[in-house]
């Protein structure tokens, strides 16, 4: 009984192994611990919409917990830069001055790095764009909570109303209470940058003119099934034009038990000579796609490219030093695994180091091509043997139970 479940299983795996045809190597990692996988167009063109049948597989064959992260399309980034002091006053008991350069061209937030004080601190804030007339900034604030827990300073960070002066100027209320020490001053410049988008290449490209209805048709062929983001026109002429363009495929319906075929929007937008052409669309899954351009009376448009990319996909995983892993998919009908690795997917850092997956092959499926059989081999010929064996053996029973009955 246990070797026919190994057996099983045996043949199961093997099954599985055919279905998945499209296999990768994954680059070798020095230390263990949690990598990020970039899963490149090469695996996704082969692979389920969601990814369902993506498998990573270790050197005894074991798969390996994994879960799919997308990051967001536009990453926000913050620098922190320090701000020159140009002058610095004490008057005894009284106040503490600083006068300081403003390096953004906007400033909403100052950053003071201040020695650990026991106690709080009043200030107010000015601004000037000569250093010589000043003008109310902050009118009032207060510092408290002033002692590091593990550093001998701590940093405070001031909100204050936007502004542009080309100078700062805080001072401190020393009437009541002790100077402050004010190591540094800083603010953090952020900044909005877009995530570089997966290219998607095009396995054919067809354009046809309609003069009559004054539009321009063209035909987009892929692959394979692909995910759809992003859309860039590269026009070549002429230098001045406004196109609306539409993004379609054509589907087949049955209506009064007639097939018709018609056209689905999937997207549309406005070519405009004064703006980037390059368009986020909502995602698109399609081998065969449709561009229409309405052209009215000018001339068509002449495109040196037109390019197509899809949001990057990671997938997360915990790995091996020194241990190969291979890359499997291609099967259409296993459903997405499982992992306990998923449950954390919150408490993992968006900062992994990234892998890539190499060596990508795409099996062809090869049938099986049956070779002629001889008319002993065929299945009829054991039915007519069974049949004519079944007469034969009723035949002598017949006549072993009526020599019996004489008997």
């Amino acid at each position: 009984m246990k070797i026919q479940i190994k057996l099983l299983l045996a043949l199961a795996f093997v099954n599985v192994s055919i279905a998945q045809n499209t296999t990768g190597i994954l680059e070798t990692v020095n230390t263990d611990g949690l990598y990020q996988i970039n899963v490149p167009n090469q695996i996704r063109s082969f692979s389920n919409r969601n990814l369902s049948d993506f498998r990573i597989v270790d050197s005894e064959g074991q798969e390996v917990p994994y879960f799919i992260r997308e990051k967001r399309s536009r990453l926000s980034t913050s620098k922190y830069v320090a701000f020159e002091m140009v002058s610095k006053e004490n008057r005894k008991d009284t106040s503490t001055t600083i006068v300081f350069n403003n390096p953004f061209k906007v400033v909403e937030d100052i950053v003071l790095s201040i020695a650990n004080y026991s106690g709080s601190k009043n200030f107010k804030i000015s601004g000037s764009n000569d250093a010589i007339e000043w003008f109310g900034v902050l009118n009032s604030g207060r510092l408290s909570n002033l002692e590091g827990t593990n550093s001998t300073s701590i940093d405070k960070a001031i909100r204050v109303p936007s502004c542009s002066y080309n100078y700062l100027k805080i001072e401190f209320d020393d009437i009541r209470s002790l100077p402050i020490n004010v190591l540094k001053i800083g603010g953090y410049a952020n900044a909005i940058t877009n995530r570089a988008l997966q290219k998607v290449s095009t396995s054919a490209m067809s354009t046809v003119e309609f003069k009559e209805e004054k539009k321009t048709q063209i035909h987009i062929k892929f692959k394979n099934k692909e995910i759809l983001n992003q859309v860039e026109f590269m026009v070549a002429a002429p230098d001045f034009y406004n196109r609306t363009v539409t993004i379609y495929k054509r589907v087949t319906r049955v209506v009064k038990k007639k097939e018709e075929t018609y056209n689905k929007r999937l997207a549309s937008f406005q070519l405009n000579s004064e703006s980037p052409n390059i368009f986020s669309i909502s995602e698109i899954f399609e081998d065969n796609i449709y561009i229409e351009i309405e052209n009215k009376d000018s001339n068509n448009l002449v495109f040196s490219d037109i390019s197509f990319f899809q949001k990057p996909l990671y997938v997360i995983t915990s790995l091996k030093a020194n241990e190969n892993y291979s890359i499997t998919t291609g099967s259409k009908t296993m459903k997405a695994p499982e992992y306990d690795l998923s449950f954390f997917r919150h408490h993992i850092s968006d900062s992994l180091p990234q892998l890539q997956i190499k060596n990508i092959v795409k099996q062809a499926f090869t049938p099986t091509v049956k070779q002629e059989q001889s008319f002993w081999q065929q299945s009829w010929f054991m039915w007519v043997c069974i049949a004519a064996t079944g007469v034969v053996v009723l035949f002598f029973t017949s006549n072993l139970v009526k020599d019996l009955k004489k008997e």
